[in-house]
């Protein structure tokens, strides 16, 4: 009985302990600043894209890569599904944002593995993308041909080789010629 009573007092506490987690790596993935998002992050940190190889990117360089793209066009990902087994998390993931939402795109399926270190702080975080998500180039073509009759040279200068061009200027661009698109096809 006494063991039971320990395990009814402590329970909250774990629950409580895995919230304050969860919603660190749900403010982790969700942050627009580089700021906001270094705040969750090691100094020690790598990112890992994939699979484990070599030393990963250190905290400034993933910074400055999701400062370029992710950042502007406003992260949207919603945890799926979650595990963990002490510092160590695995979460199923479905990423969106401003791109995906106005080409229609259901958006990215992943799971990513983070660990914690001691202080409470991300030291690693794979991404292993899932082999069923589809392309979305399907969902952008129907862009791709209004903006190339209607806008081609503002297209030119965020898709080049048939490869979005991947910079803040860009992300934000293709945010205004997305609404035009979308603004226009209503009508």
């Amino acid at each position: 009985m006494r063991n039971l009573m320990v395990a009814f007092v402590l329970w909250p506490l774990f629950s409580c302990s895995k919230r304050i987690y969860l919603d660190k790596i749900e403010t982790y993935f969700n942050a627009s600043t580089p700021e906001l998002k270094s705040k969750y992050m090691a100094e020690d940190y790598h990112s890992f894209f994939v699979k484990k190889m070599g030393e990963g990117d250190d905290k400034t360089a993933s910074l400055k890569s999701f400062e370029q793209w992710d950042a502007p066009l406003h992260p949207d990902i919603r945890i799926i599904h979650y595990s963990n087994n002490k510092n160590d998390w695995t979460i199923s993931l479905n990423e969106q944002n401003d791109f995906t939402k106005l080409i229609g795109f259901p958006g990215w399926k992943a799971t990513e593995l983070i660990t914690f270190n001691a202080q409470g702080l991300i030291k690693d975080a794979v991404y292993i993308p899932d082999s069923t998500n589809p392309d979305y180039k399907k969902w952008l073509q129907p862009a791709l041909v209004w903006l190339q009759e209607n806008m081609p040279a503002q297209l030119n200068e965020v898709y080049q080789n048939h490869k979005l061009i991947q910079t803040e200027a860009s992300a934000n661009k293709w945010k205004e010629l997305l609404q035009n698109w979308r603004q226009r096809m209503k009508q």
